[in-house]
């Protein structure tokens, strides 16, 4: 999975969906080492 700097991105609907999931699982890692 390349990652070309030099590329135009555009924004698409799945872009936003897989940074929320990141996030979101980010988040319940972190409360799960914190509390777990």
């Amino acid at each position: 999975m390349g990652f070309d700097p030099q590329r135009r991105h555009r924004q698409r609907p799945s872009d936003i969906v897989f940074v929320a999931a990141a996030l979101v699982v980010g988040t319940l890692l972190v409360l799960w080492a914190l509390v777990g």
